[in-house]
C-alpha cells in the first residue's frame, strides 16, 4: 500500500511539473509577442499624429510601390530626450532614403542620415547633444529600389527617454488614401493606372432576361401603336384639308366656267343695232294676251315652264363641259358692219299669234334674264316680254 501511494504522489508531482513547464512556455511566447508588438507598431504617416516610441528600439518595413509610382513613403515617430548625448543606431536593408530628427515645437532639424540600398545590410549612427530636455520627432522617408520590401531597425541610447503611450495618438494613425467613387467599375488598377484585374460581370438568370425582353416588346408595341394612331390622325386631317381645298377649287372652277360661258355667248353673238321704231304693244294687244293666258290651262303652263327651265339648264351644262374639255379661249369676234346686218332679221312669234319682225341693223341687244325676253333698240326703246308668251324666236 505504501509503495502505491508513493508511486501516485510521484506521478502527480511529475504532472504538476509538466503543467508548470507548459505554462511557462506559453508565458514566454506571449512575452515575446508583446515585445515584438511593442517594437513593431503601426507606423503613422501623419506628422501631426506621430507614433510614440515607448522602448529603446523600433523596427518596421516599407512596402514596394507599383512600377512607375515615384512617391516616397513617410513614417513619423515621437520620443523624449533629456540633457546630454542621444545615441542613434540605424540598420537598414534594401532602402533608399533619409532619416531626419526635428524638434517637435518648431521643427528645427537636428540630424540627417542618408541611406542607399546595398546587397547587404547598412549600419550607421548619429550622436545628438542636447542642452535641455526636449521632445523630438523622427521621420523615415524613402522607398525600395526594386519590388521587394525594405526593412529598418533603430536603437536609442544615452539621454533617450521613452514617450508616454497615448492611445488617442496610436488610434489616430492615418492610412493610405483610398480613392472611391459612386460609379465603381469591375476593373482594378494600381496607383499608376495599370490594369491589375478585370472582374467578370455576373451572368443574369434567364428568367430575368425573359421578363426584360417581354417588357421591351410591350414597350415597342405601345410605341408602334401610338405612332400608327398619330399617323392615322395626321392622314385624316390631311384628307379633310385636301377635300376642303378640292371643294373650294371645284366651286371656283364652276363659277369661272359659267362666267366664261356667258362671256363666250355674248362674244359669239354678232353686235346688233337697235331699231328706232320698235312697235310697242298697245293696250288692246296686252288685253288680248291676258285673255289668251286665262283661256290656256294651268297644266300646259306648268309643263312649258318646266321644259324651258330644263332646256336652259342642259344648254348651260353642255357649254360648260365643252369649254372645260377644250381649255382654249375662243377667238375674239369683230363686230360686223351695219350693211351686213340689213338682210338679217329678228323674228319673235308669240303664242297668241302676234309676231314681231325687225332688221338686226336696228337692234342693239337681245337677251333673256329671269324668264323675261328683253329687246333693246339703238334709239333707246326697250321691249320686255314674258318668255312664257313666246312660242318661237329666230334670227334669219
Amino acid at each position: 500500500m505504501i509503495n502505491k501511494i508513493n508511486i501516485n504522489r510521484k506521478i502527480q508531482s511529475k504532472r504538476k511539473i509538466s503543467l508548470f513547464k507548459l505554462h511557462l512556455k506559453i508565458f514566454c511566447v506571449l512575452c515575446v509577442l508583446f515585445v515584438l508588438l511593442c517594437s513593431v507598431k503601426a507606423q503613422s504617416t501623419n506628422q501631426n499624429y506621430p507614433t510614440p516610441i515607448t522602448s529603446n528600439e523600433i523596427s518596421g518595413t516599407i512596402a514596394a510601390r507599383d512600377i512607375g509610382d515615384a512617391r516616397l513613403t513617410n513614417y513619423f515617430y515621437v520620443f523624449n530626450a533629456a540633457q546630454g548625448d542621444v545615441f542613434i543606431n540605424v540598420v537598414t536593408k534594401n532602402l533608399n532614403g533619409d532619416i531626419d530628427i526635428f524638434t517637435a515645437d518648431n521643427l528645427r532639424p537636428l540630424a540627417k542620415i542618408t541611406i542607399y540600398a546595398d546587397a547587404s545590410d547598412n549600419e550607421t549612427g548619429r550622436v545628438i547633444y542636447l542642452r535641455q530636455p526636449v521632445k523630438l520627432i523622427l521621420r523615415i522617408e524613402g522607398r525600395t529600389p526594386n519590388d521587394t520590401g525594405a526593412n529598418y531597425r533603430i536603437k536609442f541610447a544615452g539621454s533617450f527617454a521613452p514617450a508616454q503611450s497615448n492611445t488617442t495618438a496610436e488610434n489616430q494613425v492615418t492610412e493610405t488614401p483610398m480613392v472611391k467613387s459612386d460609379n465603381q467599375t469591375d476593373v482594378r488598377v494600381n496607383s499608376v493606372g495599370t490594369i491589375i484585374e478585370v472582374k467578370p460581370k455576373p451572368t443574369p438568370s434567364p428568367k430575368e432576361e425573359v421578363a426584360e425582353e417581354k417588357k421591351s416588346d410591350r414597350q415597342t408595341e405601345k410605341r408602334t401603336e401610338e405612332k400608327t394612331e398619330i399617323r392615322e390622325t395626321a392622314k385624316e386631317a390631311k384628307e379633310a384639308k385636301e377635300a376642303e381645298k378640292q371643294a373650294t377649287i371645284t366651286e371656283k372652277e364652276q363659277i369661272a366656267e359659267k362666267e366664261k360661258s356667258v362671256e363666250i355667248q355674248n362674244e359669239v353673238k354678232p353686235p346688233v343695232v337697235a331699231a328706232n321704231d320698235l312697235p310697242k304693244k298697245d293696250a288692246a294687244e296686252t288685253e288680248v294676251v291676258g285673255e289668251a293666258k286665262k283661256d290656256s290651262s294651268e297644266k300646259t303652263e306648268e309643263k312649258s315652264t318646266e321644259t324651258i327651265v330644263e332646256k336652259i339648264v342642259a344648254e348651260e351644262e353642255a357649254t360648260a363641259k365643252k369649254e372645260s374639255k377644250k381649255n382654249v379661249k375662243p377667238k375674239s369676234v369683230r363686230p360686223l358692219p351695219s350693211a351686213a346686218l340689213e338682210n338679217i332679221r329678228l323674228i319673235i312669234l308669240f303664242k297668241d299669234g302676234t309676231k314681231i319682225e325687225r332688221p338686226m341693223s336696228e337692234v342693239l341687244k337681245v337677251g333673256v334674264d329671269k324668264g323675261i325676253l328683253t329687246v333693246i333698240s339703238k334709239d333707246g326703246a326697250i321691249g320686255r316680254y314674258s318668255i312664257l308668251d313666246v312660242e318661237k324666236m329666230t334670227i334669219e
